[in-house]
């Protein structure tokens, strides 16, 4: 019997050494499954924050603009002279004014017309 287990045990380990052997690949890819889940993982996690701070920096964009608008609505209006009737009327010093004489003028309607009428 005792040369029996020596025996049972050599056949056991002869057994067992491709069995043990093939339990390594099977953890390596194990391992590597669980690195990529884990990867993805975190690349989940980084696309939710960055989504999440484009939400917020939307967010405040869209706040300051309603406040911009809200101060514009705000602001007074201009202040208006108020009708008087006793106030004269301004006066307007026509000398200052550029002028045309009228004969170069009706020329210049002139062809402005015959100009506008050849494109139709």
């Amino acid at each position: 019997m005792r040369a029996v287990l020596p025996a049972a045990l050599a056949a056991g380990l002869a057994l067992a050494g491709p069995a043990a052997g093939q339990l390594n690949p099977q953890l390596d890819t194990l391992r590597m499954h669980e690195l990529q889940m884990q990867q993805d993982l975190m690349r989940q996690r980084q696309l939710s924050q960055e989504l999440e701070m484009q939400a917020l920096d939307n967010r405040l964009r869209t706040e300051q603009s309603l406040r911009d608008v809200q101060t514009q609505r705000a602001l007074p209006p201009l202040p208006t002279l108020p009708d008087d009737a006793k106030r004269p009327s301004p006066v307007i010093d026509t000398s200052k004014l550029a002028s045309m004489p009228d004969d170069r003028l009706a020329a210049s309607n002139a062809a402005v017309r015959e100009a506008s009428e050849a494109r139709r």
